[in-house]
């Protein structure tokens, strides 16, 4: 017995595609809403060394950038050791605890970060911690 299938039953790959892309809409819109900006805190035209292990970031930590060029940053501020000095005592004064996230660019000399370091612990700041990007292999 042959039976013969209509038309419609014949076509063959066509399939319905606007359930996948409302799942990508909806993935797309839940990964921008869960994503933190945070660009306050970070400088891009330092490039951070990497290391295999990562840093617990502090909470409320002052950041501290170190350029290739040997200029210092508190935030998007230039200033000196001096400076950070003079900042750091300020910011000491109010909150005891502070810390302080100094960020070292990989080619920038670690003369120059030790200076940013001993500038905090010069002010009276006791944890200062060097800021790395935490490398998976």
């Amino acid at each position: 017995m042959n039976i013969r299938k209509k038309e419609s039953e014949l076509e063959e790959g066509i399939i319905n595609t606007s359930s996948l892309v409302d799942i990508m809409f909806i993935l797309i819109i839940f990964f921008l809403v869960t994503m933190s900006f945070n660009e306050a805190e970070h400088d891009i035209t330092v490039n951070l060394p990497e290391t295999d292990s990562s840093l617990s970031s502090a909470t409320q930590a002052i950041i501290i950038n170190v350029r290739q060029d040997a200029s210092y940053y508190i935030g998007s501020q230039r200033t000196t050791i001096e400076g950070i000095q003079m900042a750091l005592r300020e910011l000491l004064s109010k909150n005891p605890q502070q810390k302080v996230l100094v960020r070292g660019d990989r080619n920038a000399l670690h003369g120059h970060v030790a200076a940013a370091i001993a500038a905090c612990r010069a002010s009276g700041i006791q944890d200062a911690n060097i800021g790395y990007i935490s490398r998976t292999d």
